[in-house]
């Protein structure tokens, strides 16, 4: 009987709390992990192949769509925003269609292009980093910032290239621990799952860049060069660990009522 009245308190409790979950701390606690799966699981010879399509969607087409959807925002809307406001909204809503870990999902069915694949998860992946970059430029316009062209180059060199570092930085030092671990698979997954959140903190709460970008970074990292780094069974064994995260992480970051 008791259980059967904590199992009742539980059912009932666990809606409300569930919808009280401050979203910061939703995507604090999902979103590393999420991210770096997609990207390590992307293979190195497509991901070579189609950097610059890539690049070329996640970088000058957000920035088209960024402007496009601003424009269309400022002359359609009769509520007087401004420029630089409809530009903030024209940024999230540019990349809203391509959520990443979404579009891994339903690009991992049969059938489907490795090619075409690659580059839309890719793309998909990549495109939040930029968004998040263009939502902190226009959202300090929004609050007074002044940015002459200079500043705007200044700021979005050290926001992306200071996440690639971060990315790129944390998977070396992966790869040379990794040469301190003999056969012990534990430790090894342990260590990625550890290195996806603190190269996410670092980049976002530490030095104040894109935690996204940084952990993407550091999962195509892993896939080309620490990947490898992975004797035996161990890497199997990282796939399968990474494949039931994600598949158990999935529903709660994308069925919650912040989410």
């Amino acid at each position: 009987m008791a259980s059967v009245f904590v199992s009742s308190i539980l059912l009932y409790s666990f809606p409300r709390l569930w919808a009280e979950i401050d979203p910061d701390l939703l995507l604090a606690v999902f979103l590393p992990p999420l991210l770096f799966e997609s990207a390590f699981s992307m293979e190195v010879h497509q991901i070579k192949r189609c950097m610059p399509q890539i690049l070329l969607l996640a970088g000058p087409g957000v920035l088209i769509s960024t402007f496009c959807l601003g424009l269309a925002l400022k002359l359609t809307f009769p509520y007087n925003w401004s420029w630089k406001l409809s530009l903030l909204l024209g940024g999230l809503l540019s990349v809203a269609e391509t959520e990443p870990v979404v579009m891994a999902a339903m690009l991992k069915e049969p059938g489907v292009s490795k090619k075409l694949r690659t580059i839309i998860e890719g793309e998909s992946l990549m495109n939040d980093g930029t968004a998040i970059v263009v939502y902190q430029l226009f959202y300090k316009m929004v609050l007074g910032q002044s940015f002459t062209w200079a500043t705007v180059i200044e700021f979005l060199a050290k926001v992306t290239l200071g996440a690639v570092g971060i990315g790129i930085a944390f998977g070396i030092f992966s790869l040379w621990w990794h040469k301190f671990i003999f056969n012990d698979t534990v430790i090894e997954i342990a260590l990625t799952l550890a290195v996806s959140y603190i190269a996410y903190f670092t980049a976002q709460l530490g030095i104040d860049v894109s935690g996204v970008l940084a952990v993407v970074t550091l999962g195509m990292f892993y896939a080309a060069y620490v990947k490898t780094a992975f004797k035996g069974g161990s890497q199997q064994s990282l796939h399968h660990f990474w494949v039931l995260s994600t598949y158990l992480q999935n529903p709660f970051a994308f069925n919650s009522p912040k989410s």
